[in-house]
């Protein structure tokens, strides 16, 4: 008896726990799964691992009133409607272009499309990419100041050591200097480097720039539309602060290359998940107003019923209005067909009847008429006429047929 007892309890426990699992409400004798906390958790929306930021960003169509929204540009450039040029294939010319708005965020990424062409077998100077704490600030770097604070993206057409172009990522605090009677070697202070291809390639390239964590990566896409990026530089313990510009800049020396930008995108990486919409204008208003909303009154209940008459009263009209000019369509319509019939037994127009053009017919005569025979089939064949038309007047032919 004891383990029939235990045997019972048991099976009701499972029940009950096999109840909470699938819920207790069925839908036409089918149970409904409830999917259990952790479950519901996996399934959320996980967040987005990057958002574009078009105020950081430019691409085609570049102007608006003939500048670049969030971004000014300056030097020698020549604005196009396909690219803009920070420097000409003209000796000793410079161009930059930097971003008004600094970066806010602490992760992210920059994609930059560019092009290198000359008609020589070296090529000149080059351009950068900038990450720092100043902008707009000409200088002999690659068309921008020397002694930044902030990371450089070298795009070198030519290499004094090697005789290729190269790229090379420098760090730097604002101290090191690389460009005076002093300079520095590059090569020692430089994050890493390395020698893809850019000069007069057959499509645009695409540098990639992502701060990730604190892992610096820059790759390079030198032919596939930025679908084939290879790295050239990946270094982790890198630590890179908010609000600072980014900008591009080139140089051209002799002999001198065109140094032409295509767009340029910058994205935030692993963006905050969003816990709620943003609120609509005046939403706190409208929902305190709900919250206090007791009912209609008596007087904001006549006024609804008042509209509701109003309109009762112009939708009868309206119809009434469809109904009178229906029937006087009818009645004019079938006035047209008497007349016509009237004109086929001889009877003048109506046109001919006010101007007195016709002649007068003796009824004396059209009563011997009728008396005839034939006379008579023809009267019997004009109102039968008559008659099936007046029907189909009154019936649509659909409905005859």
């Amino acid at each position: 008896m004891k383990i029939r007892g235990i045997l019972f309890v048991s099976s009701l426990l499972l029940q009950s726990t096999m109840a909470g699992l699938w819920g207790s409400s069925s839908n036409n004798g089918k149970k409904k799964k409830v999917m259990d906390p952790i479950t519901a958790e996996k399934n959320l929306p996980s967040a987005p691992t990057s958002k574009y930021d078009y105020k950081l960003s430019f691409k085609k169509n570049y102007y608006y009133n003939g500048s670049i929204p969030f971004w000014t540009a300056g030097g020698d450039i020549f604005q196009s409607e396909d690219f803009i040029r920070l420097s000409p294939s003209v000796p000793n010319t410079k161009g930059w272009i930097w971003s008004e708005i600094p970066n806010p965020y602490e992760e992210w990424e920059v994609d930059v499309a560019f092009r290198v062409t000359g008609n020589h077998m070296q090529g000149g100077r080059g351009l950068a990419l900038w990450y720092t704490q100043d902008k707009e600030q000409p200088g002999p770097i690659y068309g921008s100041k020397d002694k930044w604070d902030g990371l450089s993206v070298w795009l070198d057409s030519n290499n004094p050591v090697t005789h290729k172009p190269s790229t090379v990522v420098i760090l730097n605090d604002g101290t090191l200097e690389f460009a005076s009677k002093n300079a520095l070697d590059p090569r020692k202070y430089m994050l890493g480097a390395c020698s893809i291809s850019f000069r007069n390639t057959e499509n645009p390239v695409y540098l990639k720039v992502s701060l990730r964590e604190t892992t610096l990566t820059v790759s390079m896409d030198n032919g596939s539309g930025a679908k084939d990026y290879r790295i050239c530089v990946q270094k982790s313990g890198i630590k890179l602060p908010t609000g600072y510009y980014f900008g591009v800049s080139a140089l051209s020396i002799n002999p001198a290359d065109d140094h032409d930008i295509i767009s340029f995108e910058t994205r935030q990486l692993n963006p905050p998940k969003k816990l709620e919409h943003p609120k609509r204008p005046l939403e706190d208003e409208k929902k305190k107003r709900g919250e206090e909303f007791t009912g209609i009154d008596e007087e904001q209940r006549k006024k609804i019923e008042e509209a509701e008459f109003q309109m009762r009263k112009l939708r009868e009209t309206a119809e009434n209005s469809a109904a009178i000019y229906d029937t006087q369509q009818r009645a004019i319509e079938h006035i047209q067909l008497v007349q016509l019939q009237i004109e086929a037994l001889g009877a003048p127009s109506p046109d001919d009847a006010i101007t007195g053009n016709y002649q007068k017919i003796d009824l004396s005569k059209i009563n011997d008429m009728g008396s005839s025979s034939s006379n008579s089939a023809s009267y019997d064949k004009v109102r039968a006429e008559n008659r099936y038309r007046s029907i189909l007047f009154v019936f649509p032919r659909k409905q005859i047929a």
